[in-house]
């Protein structure tokens, strides 16, 4: 019996002798026929092939017989009688491994084969942005560092700004594949306008943004502002917090998660404690805890009063609570390098549900009084209740708090707090927050900068207003969370306060909070909002720094901050001391254990 590979064989033949005999040829334009795609899934250990033909009568051009080889054995081969269109796909199980050579050759009737090669290169794509040059236009390079293929790459370049913001353009297209260890070159076309933009360029779900300057036609791309960070003090286990009471003594403080209050002094790391609070916390869980001493804060009085205030995760009686969050005050004893635990009083306790979420930061005013930010509570989406916490005005969760704590014992509440008289907890200053990892007061300003971490996609900075609600879990940043809640609640969205900035969890996966820069050091950076990333990823550390720039009233754009050398680090937190310069708390250490934790100054490079 003829098969319908042989059959097809001896239509070519036929077809061969024809041409020889009759001056019977296919046409130029008939052949070749078809297009062939070849993909490799290493993980699942499955081959796809896809044909195209260029031009076909259905019925009578089709794919007949697939073969496919490994590494020029023949390994499998497969008939088909039907093709409904004119492309064909099938998938194929292949089992293979890196360094293996598959090849495909597709039979078409009538006008024989196509034949193509795959490589097994391994691994996943790593698309990444490259150098963004000028001149008359915008070129942008997109690398693939990875090993296998990208497909499909979405990007985007736009301009905006230039002298009263005329200069408003952009371009976008799709990156077909991009094999890996190869690059390619986007491009937005002549613009025109005069003074400082920004390129902000978008590469899927991954956006920077570039600095750039144009004189009429040319575009003059500016340099990245490059750091340096100086070691100041190592061998901590999760450095949370660092404060400088801005008492003239030349000291910083270190708050360690796992309850420890070390002193650093003339870049020295005492051997004593300032204070020992690890046996009031609740146990924690050395792979990955986010309980602890999380706030510290001295008061604006400290070279006159020793006062100063703590936040930390405390074991709790109540059966449904996991932990309870303790706002406590000490004073320091007559050593100025030792605090007096005699001293403690609590002055406020918070009952938290879940062991994430805690917020923790404590912050004076310009105003004097206490800010203090507490988490939502924890677990995923808020769903503690029937609305969660973040919209309930009844319980301190998911706010900032602001108290006086120079009146009455244990405190007393700002007359002009926006619920005193109303419905809502008196301490409450702003809320719908999900866990404020940081916020700070602009000296110059008095504004009020706060990192809030986000559920699933995405990451947010707010500049925080008296009463204000910052829409959790209604929004996460700019984008819908929960409409039906919104609806329940009868919140119109337009009333809801958007944040100044936000970013996918392409970029990163949880913020923390930093500082507007006001120092001396970096003029580039003067008035900017420095902040980053804890990390990129659980495992390896990898987190990141960057900072806000207001390039008109409004709008913030984010700009990388480039460490002289990689830091690959969980980032923790950021500090300023009396000076205005910054510093940079992490750790190598998913959890609180172990003394890779430091504290670096952000120097010049």
């Amino acid at each position: 019996m003829i098969n319908t590979r042989q059959a097809g064989g001896i239509i070519l033949s036929v077809l061969i002798l024809l041409s020889a005999y009759t001056g019977f040829a296919p046409t130029s334009e008939a052949h070749p026929p078809s297009e062939m795609e070849l993909s490799y899934d290493l993980e699942n250990q499955t081959l796809t092939v896809t044909v195209t033909h260029v031009t076909i009568e259905p019925q009578s051009h089709r794919v007949y017989l697939v073969e496919v080889e490994k590494n020029g054995d023949l390994y499998l081969d497969r008939e088909y009688d039907e093709q409904p269109d004119n492309t064909f796909t099938d998938t194929y199980n292949v089992e293979a491994q890196v360094g293996d050579v598959l090849t495909v050759t597709a039979y078409c009737s009538l006008y024989g084969s196509v034949t193509k090669s795959l490589s097994i290169s391994g691994g996943e794509p790593d698309v990444r942005i490259g150098d963004v040059s000028g001149g008359l236009g915008v070129s942008v390079s997109i690398a693939n560092i990875g090993d296998g293929d990208a497909r499909s790459i979405d990007w985007s370049i736009q301009v905006q700004g230039g002298l009263l913001g005329r200069i408003n353009s952009s371009a976008g297209g799709t990156i077909d594949t991009l094999p890996g260890g190869s690059e390619t070159t986007v491009r937005l076309g002549a613009i025109v306008g005069f003074g400082p933009f920004t390129i902000t360029v978008r590469v899927d779900d991954v956006e920077r943004s570039y600095r750039a300057f144009i004189l009429m036609v040319y575009v003059i791309p500016l340099p990245e502002v490059s750091i340096g960070l100086e070691t100041v003090a190592e061998g901590f286990t999760a450095p949370v917090a660092l404060e400088d009471p801005a008492d003239g003594e030349n000291r910083l403080y270190v708050a360690e998660q796992d309850g420890v209050i070390s002193v650093i002094e003339d870049g020295v790391v005492l051997d004593e404690p300032f204070l020992d609070l690890s046996g009031r916390l609740v146990e924690l869980n050395t792979a990955y805890d986010e309980r602890g001493l999380l706030g510290l804060a001295f008061h604006p009085g400290y070279a006159d009063n020793g006062r100063f205030f703590v936040y930390y995760s405390a074991p709790t009686e109540q059966q449904d609570m996991d932990h309870e969050s303790v706002l406590a005050e000490y004073r320091v004893s007559d050593d100025p390098l030792r605090a007096d635990p005699a001293t403690g009083r609590v002055l406020l306790r918070i009952d938290e549900p879940e062991g994430n979420h805690n917020g923790g930061q404590l912050a004076f005013g310009p105003d004097g009084y206490l800010y203090v930010g507490v988490g939502d509570g924890g677990g995923a989406g808020d769903r503690h209740g029937d609305i969660g916490n973040g919209q309930n005005v009844s319980t301190l969760l998911g706010s900032v708090l602001r108290i006086d704590v120079d009146g009455d014992e244990p405190y007393e509440v700002p007359d002009d707090n926006p619920f005193v008289g109303e419905p809502g907890r008196d301490e409450i200053y702003a809320y719908g927050l999900r866990n404020p990892w940081r916020f700070s007061f602009d000296p110059e300003t008095g504004g009020l900068f706060l990192a809030d971490v986000g559920q699933d996609k995405w990451e947010e900075v707010d500049i925080v207003e008296k009463g204000g609600n910052y829409g959790w879990r209604i929004m996460e940043g700019t984008h819908m969370y929960d409409e039906e809640l919104a609806d329940e609640l009868g919140i119109n969205i337009s009333e809801l306060e958007m944040p100044i900035h936000e970013y996918s969890h392409e970029v990163g996966r949880s913020i923390t909070g930093g500082y507007v820069y006001r120092g001396d050091a970096f003029p580039d950076l003067y008035g900017t909002y420095v902040f980053g990333d804890w990390s990129s990823s659980f495992y390896p550390p990898s987190g990141s720094l960057f900072y806000l720039e207001e390039r008109e009233p409004g709008r913030w754009e984010r700009f990388p901050l480039e460490p002289a050398s990689a830091f690959n680090r969980y980032l923790l937190g950021f500090a300023q001391d009396e000076n205005g310069e910054l510093y940079v708390l992490s750790s190598t250490s998913l959890g609180p254990t172990g003394t890779s934790g430091d504290v670096r100054r952000i120097v010049a490079p």
